[in-house]
């Protein structure tokens, strides 16, 4: 990074700044990038500058007026490449004005500058000012927009540096090129002490990965917005798609922008196309597969998958797709939205706005002589009736319903109007669902004693112990797990059931005895998981919750001896719980800092240890380092730090002695917080006093 090495009053910003308001007081030590971007940023941070006071400074000072972001629309045909914009550091704001308006961070632009600015648009202009991040989203945006001309999606190339591409482009692709090599089905990043926190959900659990500034954290929201075709407004909920390229992967992203009380939430949900379906690989155990198998060999009627957002549903439709897929068989689909593109089916999404609605395209889609249907959910009376009707006139339909069981699909079918004779005809099973993750193969322990009081109490009731723990290790990111498998009960309409249903009988504890015999508990299938070693007891009691435990003393006809906290409690491993990480060889000092602050102290003698700290422990929100025991060069140990534990994304605070000066300057240019002490003076006070600066 270049700084202005003259007299820092005599940096451009600065002088504009100090133009328009002749009185302010600047620090006699600061020093500006060369760079217009962080020294815009540096210059805000610096003075306390509330988000576009700089701008007004700045286009005040130059004669030229301020711009709004909001008011930004992407010209239909845009002479200027992205090239020649990021060089000049230009937006082509509004190119019908007369004339047109070009929007500059750094209005001192050269002559032949704007020579050739005026060749390109064949005619004079007007600048305007807007800041270098609001420049940003701008043409992320318009060249956004450009590349997706020939159809709906918007992409982004994750594999590719372009010249030119500033620390928030290259943050944001950083992100997302770990997310996949992470198998993260989504991407968070939300407000979180004092910055923006970025989780990944991998296997169905949320995981603190970094933590970033918060202006980098709503930078992130313009790109990703801009990137989607979003409008950069802040302050309404949006949602948007784009696309991403990853070498030879091709990524969906279903991107959610909501405002909260403290600043703005992303949600990117990924879904990698090219992604094969199949029943036979989809983790089912052998009786559950060969269950499923059956459903769809009748040829008609209806299968329905339950379950909540995430336990599968859609995965497992697919892969049945994909046993009935073949040459001879017309498949047609309707869902809201299309998530994975299939060969050879043919797809169709529902658009309430252009009038394709689910009852009115499902009409449609039956006159298209389809063999097998999808209807992505059943979730008005209308498009029940339709289904039903598919089914009792020859059509093989496969479908999702929100209920907590199997069972209870039928009297939510009831509520939604259909009569019972017409679900006795038409419903040929039901599928119940939930994901629970795998063991990690590479790390996991044979169960020993001692026993924690839910495997005791596991073992009293089933009469053996789940074959294995869970318990960490590089593979699996040090959380004992590694990919999921499938929790069903499934439940096949058997003729005594269907007698029960022509006979009035709707209750669900009368259907479940009448079906006896045909249907299997997610209770069993976790039980069969359990005794192979393929998950944990802890796993199943925090995906079924006290179900499992209640169905599980229901099956042995005895009753739970303990209480819902032991059972539901971690068994083996510590509660998270956030805490904070001191790096020092002081072992007194991390003593003494436990007794004085509120939370969980982790301590490493050096930046190894700390590292190896920061991969275990996900609880940990900030770090100390205690920079009064240096021996080597400070810049040299500075660069180590800075190489072993920036990927954390921590906030971090230094510790330093009064007479550090020189490691005080390196502190205050790698943009870092520190306290400085005095010689033989207790240091408690001032960490407190930092962490708050860094925490709030």
């Amino acid at each position: 990074m270049g700084f202005c090495m003259n007299e820092s009053q005599g940096h451009w910003l600065l002088r504009a700044w100090q133009k328009t308001h002749p009185g302010a007081v600047v620090p006699q030590d600061l020093e500006l990038p060369l760079d217009t971007a962080q020294a815009w940023r540096q210059l805000e941070r610096q003075l306390r500058l509330k988000s576009g006071e700089l701008a007004h400074s700045v286009a005040e000072a130059h004669g030229i007026d301020v711009a709004n972001i909001l008011e930004f629309k992407p010209p239909a045909s845009n002479p200027l490449s992205l090239q020649v914009c990021r060089q000049d550091r230009i937006l082509p704001f509004d190119l019908k004005a007369d004339p047109p308006l070009i929007a500059t961070s750094d209005p001192r632009l050269p002559p032949d500058e704007r020579d050739r600015l005026k060749f390109a648009l064949g005619q004079n202009f007007k600048l305007v000012m807007l800041s270098p991040d609001d420049i940003e989203t701008g043409l992320t945006r318009l060249f956004a927009e450009e590349s997706g001309a020939g159809g709906n999606r918007y992409s982004l190339e994750l594999g590719t540096h372009e010249a030119g591409e500033n620390q928030n482009v290259q943050i944001a692709k950083a992100i997302l090129r770990e997310a996949i090599d992470a198998r993260a089905s989504d991407v968070h990043i939300h407000p979180f002490v004092g910055g923006y926190a970025v989780r990944f959900r991998v296997d169905g659990v949320l995981r603190r990965i970094a933590t970033i500034p918060a202006s980098t954290g709503v930078n992130l929201a313009r790109y990703f917005g801009a990137h989607a075709g979003l409008e950069p407004n802040p302050l309404i909920a949006q949602d948007g798609r784009l696309q991403l390229n990853y070498g030879e992967r091709n990524v969906d992203v279903r991107l959610s922008i909501l405002p909260v009380f403290d600043g703005i939430r992303i949600v990117c949900r990924l879904l990698e196309q090219g992604r094969s379906f199949s029943l036979s690989n989809s983790g089912f155990s052998t009786s559950d597969y060969r269950a499923l198998k059956r459903l769809v060999s009748f040829g008609t009627g209806i299968v329905m998958l339950t379950g909540p957002t995430g336990s599968g549903k859609t995965s497992t439709l697919y892969a049945l797709l994909s046993e009935l897929n073949d040459v001879g068989v017309n498949i047609m689909t309707l869902e809201n939205p299309v998530e994975y593109v299939l060969p050879g089916i043919s797809q169709v999404q529902v658009n309430d706005a252009q009038g394709l609605s689910f009852g009115d395209t499902l009409r449609a889609i039956l006159r298209q002589d389809p063999d097998v249907v999808l209807v992505g959910e059943i979730r008005d009376e209308e498009t029940a009736r339709i289904a039903a009707q598919a089914a009792l006139t020859g059509h093989m339909v496969l479908s999702t319903l929100h209920t907590n069981d199997a069972m209870a699909a039928i009297p939510r079918l009831l509520g939604l109007g259909l009569d019972a004779a017409t679900i006795a005809d038409a419903v040929v099973g039901v599928v119940s669902q939930r994901l629970a993750r795998k063991l990690c193969s590479d790390c996991s322990t044979e169960t020993a004693a001692p026993l924690s009081a839910a495997e005791a109490e596991y073992q009293r009731l089933a009469g053996e112990l789940p074959a294995r723990r869970a318990t960490g290790c590089e593979a699996c990111s040090f959380t004992g797990y590694r990919g999921r498998l499938p929790l069903a009960e499934i439940l096949e309409v058997s003729v005594t059931m269907r007698t029960a249903l022509l006979d009035g009988v709707c209750s669900v504890e009368a259907l479940r005895e009448a079906n006896k015999g045909h249907q299997t508990s997610m209770t069993e299938s976790a039980k069969r998981w359990l005794v192979s070693g393929s998950t944990t007891l802890e796993e199943v009691s925090r995906v079924l919750g006290l179900h499992f435990w209640n169905e599980l003393a229901k099956l042995r006809g005895a009753s739970l001896q303990i209480g819902a906290d032991d059972l539901m409690a971690k068994s083996h491993r510590r509660e998270a719980r956030s805490s904070l990480l001191i790096v020092t060889p002081d072992e007194r000092l991390a003593q003494a800092l436990g007794q004085e602050i509120e939370m969980p102290i982790l301590s490493a003698l050096d930046s190894t240890g700390a590292c190896e700290q920061l991969r275990h422990e996900n609880s940990i929100v900030a770090v100390v380092i205690d920079g009064r025991h240096v021996s080597e060069t400070f810049e040299v140990w500075l660069r180590e730090l800075r190489s072993r534990l920036a990927w954390s994304g921590l906030p971090v605070l230094f510790l330093v002695d009064e007479a550090q000066r020189e490691l005080r300057t390196l502190i205050d240019a790698f943009d870092a917080h520190a306290v400085c002490t005095e010689a033989g003076r207790n240091p408690l006070a001032g960490i407190n006093d930092g962490l708050r600066r860094i925490l709030t």
